[in-house]
């Protein structure tokens, strides 16, 4: 059994939005953890079977690396896992079908904007009636008009599902899908199943701008937690202090047989900790650049290694508990309403504990403004090394390229 949640334990609403009638778009909400994506891959399955087998059927997720989790489970559903694609991607072998070779870049890789362009107009120009009985949408917080515009004309029926507070690439509004979508279409909201811990949920809260939408997010925390784990930030006076103290936490959560991610906002910085680690002795399995040719190494869910990826390439996932070390304003660049939603984002991917991590002289002020509130209400602990037990330290632990501040 993998991650994905068996038909009898799911909620009455996540039942009622599976077996949703296609007349009409269907529009799921629901914050992280609500089910969002294990909602999709059962309505794919209950398509399946109601429209027939030989109904196209496609789910559209924005990241390869959600593509690899939810590819992971498809077995247990008899789905194709080719049916499980990337948006730009499949805006790709559209392209490819309708008009030809994809246009490229300066850089080499393909255009995707001028692709979603072209394939756009092609279908405008060209109105037959839609190739796919059904288009599943993740993440749709992050897809503009025309990217729904083409999702329209490609799909006799589309369900899509969104969380406006963990748009990264997109900034859309409930109302500008609703819009975007043309008919009125069927509102489920999934939100009363959020899954994680209370100190997890309380972290979060500090990330979420809007007073009634914080209320609404915290009253959604629906896990007991048995052992108290408040989140933690550790404050290091340099880079090796830092990584020794990120190592030694992760070697604790790996022997209590946890799934951890470690999220960082930069995938240079992914690929120098995984080498890093590496030197420790600990394999992981890290998130890769896709190549000129739109190839990238897959990702293994089911090894129970840790996972190294950047803070968007974790949107979709979840883990027992997220590591997020060098948070520091240097190396979160972004608008401030981007910056709250990154860190909300890297957060809600924990279920049980989060620990951050930065240089004492640069933590980032949003984090550790955050975590100095929770550290008075007793809901969080900031840390430094006079806090912790006084042990030997390694003498022979090899110096990395820096990782923490890029």
């Amino acid at each position: 059994m993998t991650w994905l949640t068996p038909p009898d334990r799911l909620t009455a609403a996540q039942a009622a939005a599976i077996k949703a009638p296609t007349t009409v778009p269907v529009v799921l909400r629901g914050g992280p953890g609500a089910g969002k994506t294990v909602v999709l891959l059962h309505r794919a399955h209950h398509l399946r079977h109601a429209l027939g087998p030989q109904a196209k059927i496609v789910v559209l997720v924005y990241t390869n690396v959600l593509r690899d989790f939810i590819r992971s489970a498809v077995t247990e559903l008899r789905l194709d896992p080719e049916s499980i694609l990337t948006f730009d991607h499949w805006c790709r072998l559209r392209h490819q079908e309708l008009l030809g070779p994809t246009p490229v870049g300066q850089d080499g890789f393909p255009d995707f904007e001028l692709i979603r362009k072209n394939v756009l107009n092609h279908l405008k120009r060209h109105r037959n009636s839609p190739p796919l009985a059904a288009v599943l949408v993740d993440e749709g917080q992050d897809l503009d008009d025309d990217c729904y515009s083409l999702l329209k004309l490609s799909g006799q029926h589309l369900t899509v599902a969104f969380d406006n507070k963990q748009a990264l690439y997109h900034e859309a509004q409930k109302n500008d899908i609703l819009l975007a979508l043309g008919t009125r279409p069927i509102e489920i909201d999934l939100a009363a199943t959020y899954r994680a811990c209370p100190y997890v949920v309380n972290l979060a809260c500090e990330f979420i701008d809007d007073a009634i939408e914080r209320e609404q997010f915290r009253s959604q925390a629906a896990t007991v937690q048995m052992e108290r784990q408040t989140p933690l930030l550790y404050l290091a006076a340099n880079d090796q202090e830092e990584q020794q103290r990120l190592v030694e936490i992760l070697r604790e959560r790996l022997q209590k047989n946890e799934r951890v991610g470690i999220l960082f906002p930069t995938i240079k910085q992914v690929g120098l900790f995984a080498d890093f680690l590496r030197t420790q002795g600990i394999l992981a399995d890290r998130q890769t650049t896709t190549d000129r040719k739109g190839f990238r190494a897959s990702l293994d869910f089911s090894s129970g290694r840790p996972a190294v990826l950047t803070y968007h390439s974790a949107k979709g996932l979840t883990f027992d508990s997220v590591l997020m070390p060098g948070v520091t304003s240097s190396s979160v660049r972004a608008s401030r309403n981007t910056v709250s939603r990154m860190f909300f984002v890297a957060i809600t991917r924990a279920t049980q504990w989060v620990y951050l991590s930065a240089l004492e002289t640069k933590a980032h002020e949003k984090i550790l403004a955050a975590m100095r509130k929770l550290e008075v209400q007793r809901r969080g602990l900031v840390q430094n090394r006079s806090d912790l037990p006084k042990v030997p330290r390694p003498t022979n632990v090899p110096k990395p390229d820096d990782w923490t501040d890029i």
